[in-house]
């Protein structure tokens, strides 16, 4: 067997109705809780208030978060109240970019300086020393998986530059995972968010460092992704398939965390950096020209994730698996595209294609080094150039 390691949160609590044990699970950590909430749907959303009735038995200090993904000085101006709050556990209520803001604070509260001094490959790199102020993840779509990570994605809108702040440390002390938070996400959310689950699972699948516990939970998980997107258009409240698309989310956190991703969340990191291109709708749009570039290294693969899809289908053994792979993968990602009414370009976000050569060469981090075949400048550049 394949040595490997598997880091994830050290309790994850999921299924509809597993909300209810917030107090139960607050309380095992202190009295102060820094409640980090969005300011978009869910704010309006019943779960909102519900969450908050849940918590009324202790010391709440409430920290809306501003919308869009963290950036590094809204951060740093987000520390200095947390820091007056002097909380005992951060409860996280949010998608990815709550989450991820979540983390940085639970990791930043404890120390000096500023946010970017601990972003890899940014300003001066610090390590996360230890523990921080543990936190609680309850996420309310499923896309990122940042429930499960141990990286904050995080904005250096000065430099141009997403980088993570990165380390065991970030990993929460427990998720809960409850479909009913989901269930009044917009449709248009719904697919971005989910897309970006899917091309998780596909690239921690295929990634290059890959490992035999990821492969196995990225391949059942994928169909069950699959399948709760192809649902979900014509039941946006349909729980059954909510909490399937929650548990695709949460296995391509779990997932990714330990074998890396691919080129598209390569690209997501690059242009995310220098435009404000939603992050799933990157992942979604370059996922296409990624896999039709790996196609020779993945259709292996690819047949053993359309055999998954057929065997939850109940089709498997007796009906034939494709003929290519691969292009029934495109095929099925194609069909996604038009139940959501995703963009089909980049074209909309002005991007100048002056800025095609940095955007690629932005494009090199951790993610694309997961990428079964090396992705060189030159066809990035041309990818960059096929979407605009």
């Amino acid at each position: 067997m394949q040595p490997f390691s598997l880091e994830m949160p050290r309790r994850i609590l999921f299924g509809a109705g597993a909300l209810s044990r917030l107090p139960e699970l607050a309380a095992g950590l202190g009295r102060r809780v820094l409640l980090c909430t969005g300011s978009g749907w869910f704010a309006r959303s019943p779960w909102n208030r519900r969450v908050r009735e849940l918590l009324a038995g202790f010391e709440v200090s409430a920290l809306p978060l501003p919308p869009g993904e963290p950036e590094c000085g809204a951060l740093d101006g987000l520390l200095a109240q947390a820091r007056e709050a002097r909380p005992d556990l951060i409860a996280a209520v949010g998608g990815g970019s709550v989450l991820d803001s979540a983390k940085a604070l639970s990791a930043l509260l404890p120390l000096s300086g500023k946010v970017e001094d601990y972003l890899e490959g940014v300003g001066q790199g610090r390590p996360i020393p230890g523990p921080g102020v543990p936190w609680l993840a309850l996420p309310t779509t499923a896309g990122t998986g940042a429930e499960a990570t141990k990286n904050a994605v995080v904005r250096a809108g000065a430099l141009g530059f997403k980088r993570s702040l990165r380390s065991l440390h970030l990993l929460a002390a427990c998720v809960v995972v409850d479909p009913e938070l989901s269930r009044d996400c917009p449709l248009p959310l719904t697919g971005l968010t989910g897309m970006d689950a899917l091309t998780q699972l596909i690239e921690s699948y295929v990634s290059r460092k890959a490992t035999p516990v990821t492969r196995a939970l990225a391949r059942e998980a994928f169909p069950v992704m699959l399948r709760a997107l192809k649902r979900l258009p014509e039941r946006p409240d349909d729980l059954e398939a909510r909490g399937a698309a929650a548990y695709g989310a949460l296995a391509s956190g779990i997932s990714l965390a330990n074998a890396g991703l691919g080129a598209a969340h390569g690209f997501a990191s690059g242009l995310g950096g220098m435009y404000e291109v939603p992050h799933g709708l990157i992942c979604a749009l370059f996922i296409r020209p990624v896999l039709r570039f790996n196609a020779s290294a993945i259709r292996e693969d690819c047949g053993r994730l359309a055999r998954s899809a057929a065997e939850l289908a109940g089709s498997a053994p007796a009906a034939p698996l494709p003929a290519d792979p691969v292009e029934w993968l495109l095929e099925e990602i194609e069909g996604l595209f038009r139940l959501y009414g995703l963009p089909e370009n980049l074209k909309s976000f002005s991007i100048r294609p002056a800025d095609i050569p940095e955007i690629a060469r932005r494009s090199s981090g951790s993610s694309m080094s997961g990428n079964p075949v090396e992705v060189p400048q030159s066809v990035r550049e041309r990818m960059l150039a096929e979407l605009l």
